[in-house]
């Protein structure tokens, strides 16, 4: 196990990192400058800071918390700059705003976020993309009647033309809510759907869990897994407690909790659902590595 250990230094070096097609920048915006002066940069500061809040929290009634309203822009900015057009774009420094969302009581929404593709027939995208935005919410745009049910990746957010603009039914992991209003009130509905699954209370702290994994059958899998784990948005500290065969034992920090974890990695199919053997032959494990 020590020499196995050892090696993933040199081994981790030359694998890939991670790719997940769904990752929302969390930390990185966008937003209007209303002019060249100090206090306008200042502003866009504020604004941008609240549109952080929203988007990594995945709570609309963020913007408005007292913490952050009460908290000084410039202090988490990171880098910034300024186009011609007039807009401004703030990186924020994650860990100092991550401390602040957890002052402020907020949860976490992962970066990992599933696509939302949307059936609405004469809707402004332009719109509908600026909503998204402001949410966090990464979406795609279809021009043929969508499936009532979508894969761990994927939601739908269909739209029937009525007189109060449209009919919503939102669809996703088996769960179909319904609403009522313009494309920004479609794509809040799907975005406070998907917030309340992926960034529940237990996300407001950190919990360290034991996860047992199976299917570490080589080097280049112990390596694999582990960069998987780390990538993870979640995740803040992983580390080896034991190896039996082909289950590996990870301790995970993490903010949220193992329900939380199991639904993230669904989404990308890197972790499959583990179970006792049937026949009682081998060990129990919670997940099973796809490379």
């Amino acid at each position: 196990m020590v020499r196995f250990a050892a090696a993933l230094a040199c081994a981790g070096m030359l694998l890939p990192v991670v790719s997940r097609a769904t990752d929302v920048p969390l930390y990185k915006v966008q937003v209007p400058l209303a002019g060249g002066t100090e206090a306008d940069r200042a502003a866009g500061f504020a604004k941008a800071l609240a549109a952080v809040a929203v988007r990594a929290s995945g709570r609309r009634e963020a913007a408005s918390n007292a913490t952050i309203t009460g908290a000084n822009p410039s202090r988490y900015v990171q880098r910034y700059s300024t186009s011609a057009d007039g807009q401004l774009s703030v990186g924020f420094d994650e860990r100092a705003v991550s401390s602040l969302l957890t002052q402020a009581g907020l949860p976490f929404w992962a970066a990992e976020r599933p696509v939302t593709v949307i059936e609405a027939p004469g809707a402004d995208r332009t719109r509908g993309e600026d909503a998204a935005g402001w949410r966090g919410l990464p979406v795609e745009w279809s021009e043929v009647s969508l499936p009532a049910e979508t894969d761990a990746s994927r939601a739908s957010l269909r739209g029937l033309r009525s007189a109060d603009g449209y009919d919503w039914i939102f669809s996703h992991a088996g769960q179909t809510v319904q609403g009522r209003g313009s494309i920004t009130d479609g794509i809040n509905l799907a975005a406070d759907t998907l917030a309340a699954r992926y960034a529940p209370p237990s996300t407001r702290g950190s919990s360290t869990v034991a996860l047992r994994i199976a299917g570490i059958a080589d080097l280049r899998a112990y390596a694999g897994l582990l960069s998987y784990l780390n990538e993870l948005s979640v995740v803040r500290d992983s580390s080896v407690e034991a190896l039996d065969g082909e289950v590996l034992t990870v301790g995970v920090t993490m903010r949220g909790d193992r329900q939380l974890l199991g639904r993230l990695v669904a989404m990308d199919g890197r972790l499959a659902t583990g179970s006792d053997d049937p026949a009682g032959s081998g060990p129990r494990a919670d997940f099973i590595y796809l490379p």
